[in-house]
């Protein structure tokens, strides 16, 4: 028998220190399992997880795959225990299946570690420092770099030879030693530790009482230290006693190399899932040859760079293995790491350029693989009619992003828009809208999709609402129709059940609708309402609408805003009359969907007495000239007298007018020398005071406008300047030598070199 530290509670323990993720550690675990052959296998994990554990040994669960705690009511109180193939807890949950032995998780429980996180939360008492790292020790005494490149080089990436459990009789000394030198130079373990620590404690010993045999303890390394320290159950028992708890709910739920990456923030996240992959499927293969390893590494390398348009051959991939290797005889090392790696394809593949490899490194090292729950695999039943709606649409979920463009004409393409967005309303973004009506007609909607574990939780908390993705959504819009107050925000819940095809919950919400317009007075409320219910019937006969019911609704709110918009639109404070051009400009455009030429002509004669009413807020009558202009409704010679005359106005009303009146682009500018006389002109008679106070309106006003048409309105004003004048223009130099000097930085800050 291999010699191995005493176990303070009963020689029959076995405790094994892994790497939570770690293909070595996993490949050393099985190893030892086969060897010691235990009669019970203890794993660190929440004990609600053991009935989630037998599905493991099947072909429901595809890794990574994480099983999910949350709290029922409170879905947002959630935790996960993610598990990748070359997880240690996972082969050993295989382990235990495949050889009928049982299997009991010894972590503290996930209501109990809920609950505390829950009270250091409300304490704000969640700031622990961070504990002192044992590895980091180790490293140093090594001469090391860090404790992570410490454990990689001598577990993970050890190809898994040698005795197995001689192998963890040392990672246990070692570990135990560093732990104590740890907390003496640092701080004592956590009191999160020592409540999991005293819970495992416990457990271990109803193993022993229960069990004869062999008893296997697989924990985090760090905490083998913890587990061997003499404690009496008693004090056990008191450490955790009368802790809070929370009723819980358990689950699997899909996860993603991404999310096992640490760069996530996942405390127990590794470097490289990909890397990792390839070393336990490596170690799974009795007849492992460092050449074949190494050579499997970099012909996946050329396969990538090549799928991204780089040249990397075969025979480079082939050179990049062999250079691999020989950096592994310099260090003294039996089997490639990752830098390795890396640098025999910079070398080999890259010519040295680092960018091929930053192109593909994030399939490469991170991977793109995404877990699946099906089948008898216990899940939430949001999460199992998802599953059903993903196969029946074929719309895979992907880590990486990606971008789809459907036509709701289609079948497929209106069931994976119905989909993504009844997601939307359970709060699961899987898809982003970036652009409907995109393309030719108003069939199309473009997606931008990517896949995040987090949508399991959303899933879990949705379940209040119903157990199909369908109720839920229609639950939600229903509920939300209920508590709404205000006309647009009810006018976009009805366009959300509309595009979500949820046709009961949506005429509920549009009598919701029609009841709250008939005693609302706020106009920019009313017009925000319009543009969403034009927005659901621009798509026709694609979907299933109330078409008559909703040209009703906004027909009826039209004539409302028509008759009431220039009175409305008096003496409005300036931050009123910002939002209500806003939605004056949606208004127009919500407008041109509807067959409904009495309502466009009852608008455009609003538009006019809006102009003519000297009443009218400055940035109303701004937006409303130039609309009236923009579609041919007023000649030059009327604008022009508007125009001057809203110039004449005080500086800062002057300046509102300006702004939106130009807000629509400089074309208008451009084509009428007339007007940017005028401009120029008010520009110019400024004083000193009122140029500071105007500078802020101006410099938005004329933001929005491109370089070119800024350098083009300055040759404008420039040439108008020439014309009017009877002598030639003086030049700069003569006329302000302070002024010529400055000129070149100036033209510079305004992106106008061009120009000079």
């Amino acid at each position: 028998m291999t010699p191995w530290i005493a176990d303070t509670m009963d020689s029959r323990l076995r405790i094994l220190g892994i790497r939570h993720h770690g293909p070595g550690s996993a490949a050393l675990l099985v190893s030892a399992l086969d060897e010691l052959d235990p009669a019970v296998v203890l794993i660190e994990g929440a004990p609600e997880g053991e009935a989630l554990a037998p599905h493991v040994g099947g072909d429901a669960l595809k890794p990574p795959v994480a099983m999910l705690f949350y709290a029922p009511g409170e879905e947002k109180r959630a935790i996960f225990a993610p598990f990748a193939e070359f997880s240690p807890e996972w082969q050993a949950m295989r382990w235990a299946l495949a050889h009928g032995r049982p299997l009991r998780f010894i972590d503290w429980p996930a209501s109990v570690s809920l609950a505390v996180t829950q009270e250091e939360k409300n304490a704000d008492e969640n700031a622990e420092t961070p504990r002192a790292d044992p590895l980091d020790l180790l490293a140093q005494a090594a001469g090391v770099a860090n404790g992570e490149a410490l454990w990689n080089a001598l577990v993970e990436e050890s190809g898994g030879a040698g005795d197995p459990v001689a192998a963890f009789a040392a990672i246990g000394e070692a570990m135990t030693e560093a732990r104590r030198h740890a907390e003496e130079s640092e701080a004592a373990t956590s009191r999160r530790d020592a409540i999991r620590e005293a819970f495992m404690r416990l457990a271990i010993r109803k193993a022993l009482q229960d069990f004869d045999g062999v008893v296997v303890a697989i924990v985090g390394a760090f905490h083998v230290g913890g587990l061997r320290e003499k404690v009496s159950p008693a004090t056990d028992k008191a450490a955790i006693k009368g802790l809070a708890k929370v009723k819980v709910e358990a689950t699997w739920a899909p996860w993603t190399d991404s999310r096992l990456a640490f760069a996530s923030g996942y405390g127990a996240g590794v470097v490289s899932p990909g890397w990792f992959r390839h070393l336990w499927r490596a170690y799974r293969d009795e007849t492992f040859e460092p050449m074949c390893f190494a050579a499997g590494w970099q012909a996946r390398t050329a396969a990538l760079l090549r799928a991204e348009g780089f040249a990397a051959s075969p025979a480079s991939a082939i050179e990049a293995a062999r250079l691999t290797l020989s950096l592994c005889g310099l260090r003294d090392l039996a089997t490639p790491g990752l830098d390795e790696m890396h640098e025999g394809a910079l070398a080999a593949l890259c010519h040295g350029d680092p960018l091929p490899l930053r192109v593909v490194e994030r399939r490469l090292y991170i991977g793109e693989t995404i877990g699946e729950v099906s089948g008898d695999a216990q899940q939430n039943p949001l999460a199992r009619d998802l599953a059903l709606w993903q196969k029946r649409v074929r719309l895979e979920p992907k880590d990486i992003e990606s971008e789809i463009r459907l036509d709701l004409r289609t079948e497929a393409g209106l069931a994976k828009s119905t989909l993504l967005h009844r997601l939307l309303l359970l709060g699961v973004s899987w898809g982003t809208l970036v652009e409907a009506d995109a393309g030719r007609g108003t069939f199309r909607e473009i997606w931008r999709l990517s896949w995040r574990p987090e949508f399991s939780v959303a899933l879990a908390e949705a379940l209040i609402h119903g157990v199909t993705i369908e109720e839920a959504a229609g639950a939600i819009i229903r509920d939300r129709a209920a508590r709404c107050a205000r006309v647009m925000e009810l006018a976009e819940i009805v366009h959300a059940s509309l595009v979500a095809d949820l046709p009961d919950a949506a005429a509920e919400a549009i009598s919701a609708l029609q009841a709250l317009a008939v005693d609302a007075s706020d106009l920019t409320e009313l017009m925000l309402a319009v543009a969403p219910l034009a927005g659901v019937l621009r798509y026709g006969v694609a979907r299933r609408l109330p078409e008559e019911a909703l040209r009703a609704l906004a027909h009826a709110l039209a004539v409302e805003i028509n008759a009431g918009v220039r009175i409305g639109s008096r003496q409005l404070a300036a931050d009123v009359a910002a939002t209500r051009v806003a939605a004056m400009r949606g208004f127009d455009e919500a407008l041109a969907i509807f067959d409904a030429p009495e309502l466009v002509a009852g608008w455009r004669r609003a538009l006019t007495l809006i102009v003519e009413d000297e009443q009218s807020a400055p940035a109303v009558a701004g937006f409303a000239l130039r609309r009236l202009l923009d579609l041919g409704l007023r000649s030059a010679d009327a604008a022009a007298a508007s125009f001057a005359w809203r110039m004449s106005a005080a500086p800062l009303e002057a300046g509102a007018f300006l702004e939106s009146f130009i807000a629509g682009g400089a074309e208008i500018l451009l084509q009428d020398a007339a007007l940017l006389a005028l401009v120029d002109a008010f520009i110019v008679d400024l004083d000193d005071d009122s140029f500071l106070a105007m500078l802020p309106l101006l410099r938005r006003a004329f933001s929005a406008f491109d370089k070119a048409a800024r350098a083009r309105l300055l040759d404008g004003v420039a040439q108008g300047r020439r014309t009017l004048s009877h002598a030639p223009a003086p030049k700069l130099e003569e006329d302000d030598p302070a002024f010529a000097a400055a000129l070149p930085l100036l033209l510079r800050i305004l992106g106008l070199e061009a120009a000079s």
